[in-house]
């Protein structure tokens, strides 16, 4: 079966995907220096490094949910090949995770609090449909709320329309931005090994 997100983001990258590719390696340079410019250090406190690892893996990623943790488990995973980009949306959802670490305080590996994780996806869910009924309603009554309020409050109804389209495009873009989130929970399952 075809993956048509994968034809899209080959659409949009095709152009300047050896300039991305050359970027990404000068980042991960830099991130892999950075770390063992922390490790060599002495002088820091064992809670000084994670901060600072924490930092650089911020930088890598450019994501502030990213911990130095999931990305030093996403590097070391070989199933995984953009650690950088994974490693962000896993954090994200971290609430839903049970995490078992080595003597190090590694992750050697993740594991669903299934309760917690079904939980999200039913609201995750609910949320979606919430929003996806609210604009099939308001898009459904609109002339009538419209007229409804320009002869109750003496507004221009052109004015009003306006401003309904604009609550209508606002509502659009909040469902687009929970079904977006709800997608990465159901993806999460793929990339929690």
């Amino acid at each position: 079966m075809i993956d048509f997100t994968k034809l899209i983001e080959l659409y949009i990258s095709r152009k300047d995907k050896f300039k991305k590719a050359e970027e990404r390696l000068k980042r991960r340079e830099v991130f892999f220096e950075e770390i063992l410019a922390i490790e060599k250090n002495t002088n820091l406190s064992w809670n000084q490094k994670r901060v600072m690892k924490d930092s650089a893996a911020q930088k890598l990623t450019g994501n502030g949910l990213a911990t130095y943790e999931f990305v030093d488990y996403y590097c070391r995973h070989p199933d995984f090949i953009n650690f950088e980009i994974i490693s962000p949306m896993v954090a994200f959802w971290d609430q839903t995770l049970i995490k078992t670490y080595d003597d190090e305080k590694q992750i050697i590996k993740l594991e669903f609090n299934t309760i917690v994780y079904w939980k999200e996806k039913f609201f995750s869910f609910l949320s979606c449909a919430l929003l996806f009924f609210a604009i099939f309603f308001f898009g459904n009554y609109g002339n009538t709320i419209i007229n409804f309020i320009s002869s109750n409050f003496y507004i221009s109804s052109e004015v009003i329309g306006i401003a309904y389209l604009a609550f209508i495009l606002v509502l659009v873009g909040i469902f687009f931005f929970f079904t977006f989130l709800f997608l990465t929970l159901l993806d999460l399952k793929r990339l929690v090994k």
